[in-house]
């Protein structure tokens, strides 16, 4: 998964204190008491059947040790395994009630970078590696044991800040949606993805790839039961980087020179919001430079679908106005608006997203057929003024988080 935000990712350091919220949002810092250190967390059962399991992995905020609930709540922290792909010595499923029941709720602790899966009448299989370290499901490969089962999984960090989660499609749509809800000081809802809509998404891409001859019809999955999951063009590139053979290799090479042509002549402008001032810049010979000194090369295929690779490598040493800059012009390289519109990401609304023929197709079809939810790793980047389309939730004192799958 790339590091799309410094809330997934910080490092636990002691005494450390992670951001509170994306570095290149301007959301106003929650309540500067400390968050509580456990909340509440509700699984409830939407389907129609009684077989739905959950699991719920990450790391302890405050020590970095991977870990997992188990159904009573309590954690399970990895050992260092005999060999590789040591299947995970416990069982970590947490079984939900029936459809229409109360949900299951288990004391969620700290943890950062986590994540709650959830299975449709099946488990999940995970291994250990040494470090140790946990290998979780690549529903992307169908060497995988676990491709074949109905998977779906939203993300969260809660820290000493703040509980911070999100509906993610970044890596894939799946036939299992998950909505959330989030209370607190506040009382936030994320809607799930509306029913059919994965069969919808499918069928968008399919008929893309018969229009452009890219194979966004590769991106579906399916299985005995019809589609098991839409990926992410990221996870289809992935076992192939640096292979001629690539899919989409080329796909956004056009494009980016077109770009590059159009602001040799004239200046690209990036809001880093919250009142951190604007970078100005121009194409000189083959870079991108802005008036901080912040360069960045013309960016490939792989680049611009993963946000986080060349140029759009996420670097800690950068400086935080590159940072805010890198998500901006990756937004726009994913939604296609840069070459048309100079000042970034004001100068386009959500209107014009995605209507180049070269887009991210992907986010387009997921979000012409879901209400919200991240559909590439900085869809969070919102023109100001515009309602928020990524899904995301916190809050500074969160006592009950619900995911209800459906």
């Amino acid at each position: 998964m790339v590091s799309r935000r410094t809330m997934l990712t910080v490092t636990a350091a002691a005494g450390a204190v992670a951001a509170s919220s994306p570095w290149w949002r301007s959301f106003a810092v929650p309540n500067a008491s400390a968050a509580p250190t456990t909340c509440e967390l509700a699984l409830a059962n939407g389907t129609d059947t009684n077989a739905v399991n959950a699991y719920v992995t990450g790391r302890e905020f405050g020590t970095d040790r991977m870990m997992l609930l188990r159904a009573d709540g309590s954690p399970y922290y990895l050992q260092e395994p005999g060999a590789p792909n040591t299947p995970l010595p416990v069982d970590a499923a947490i079984p939900l009630a029936a459809p229409g029941a109360a949900p299951v709720v288990v004391t969620l602790p700290r943890m950062y970078g986590g994540r709650v899966y959830f299975a449709r009448e099946s488990t999940l299989d995970f291994y250990v590696n040494p470090g140790p370290a946990l290998v979780e499901p690549a529903l992307h490969n169908e060497a995988d044991t676990n491709f074949g089962k109905i998977v779906s999984f939203c993300e969260f960090t809660f820290n000493d800040v703040q509980l911070f989660a999100n509906v993610s499609y970044v890596d894939h749509v799946t036939a299992l949606p998950i909505g959330m809800r989030l209370q607190g000081d506040g009382d936030h809802s994320v809607a799930a993805l509306p029913r059919s809509a994965v069969e919808a998404i499918a069928a968008d891409l399919e008929a893309q790839a018969a229009a452009d001859g890219y194979p966004w019809g590769d991106l579906v999955m399916r299985g005995d039961q019809g589609i098991l999951r839409v990926m992410s063009p990221q996870n289809i590139m992935a076992p192939h980087v640096g292979q001629p053979d690539m899919p989409f290799a080329d796909y956004w090479n056009g494009y980016a020179d077109q770009v590059w042509e159009t602001y040799r002549g004239k200046d690209l402008r990036i809001d880093l919001q919250g009142g951190r001032g604007v970078l100005t810049g121009r194409v000189n010979g083959d870079s991108l430079v802005f008036n901080d000194g912040s360069t960045f090369a013309k960016p490939g295929s792989w680049d611009v679908f993963t946000c986080n690779h060349g140029p759009f490598a996420n670097i800690p040493s950068d400086s935080e106005a590159k940072k805010g800059a890198l998500a901006r012009l990756a937004a726009a390289f994913n939604r296609s608006t840069v070459h048309s519109h100079a000042d970034q990401p004001n100068g386009a609304g959500a209107a014009d997203f995605y209507t180049n023929p070269v887009t991210n197709h992907f986010a387009r079809a997921v979000h012409e057929n879901s209400p919200i939810g991240y559909a590439f790793p900085y869809d969070d980047v919102t023109p100001d003024g515009t309602p928020d389309q990524s899904g995301v939730a916190f809050d500074g004192n969160p006592s009950r988080w619900t995911l209800t799958v459906t």
